[in-house]
Order: structure tokens, then sequence, then C-alpha cells
């Protein structure tokens, strides 16, 4: 299977993330969307570098050597 960088981000599913729900729309409702999605895309990016060094500095927990 060949992947574009469309398909690999599946951009057209992430756009369609974005569905204002006040009448109008409001002008700045999408704005307050996208910013605070992306705040939770890098929360998320946050807790698996969190999950990642962990697993380094405690080793019990994983047995695969840490290559940052």
């Amino acid at each position: 299977m060949t992947f574009t960088y469309r398909s690999y981000l599946k951009i057209d599913e992430l756009l369609e993330c974005q569905n204002p729900l006040s009448n109008g729309p409001e002008h700045d409702e999408l704005l307050f969307i996208v910013i605070h999605q992306s705040y939770e895309l890098w929360f998320k990016q946050m807790l698996h570098e969190l999950d990642f060094w962990c697993g380094c500095t405690i080793p019990a927990v994983t047995t695969a050597p840490c290559t940052p």
C-alpha cells in the first residue's frame, strides 16, 4: 500500500473534526475549536514523551533499551 502525506495523516478525517455548533456560526468559533483541538494533540504528545522517559528511568517497567 502506498502512503501519501494526506492519507498517512488522515487529513480528510482531521478536517471533518471542526464542527461549529452555534447559530451563525460565530466568527471566532472555528478558531476556538482549532486552537483547543491542537492543545489536546500537544497534550497527547507530552504524555507520550513522559511515558517513554518514565520507562527509561524505571528499568523494571521496560526491557527495551532507551534510544531517544
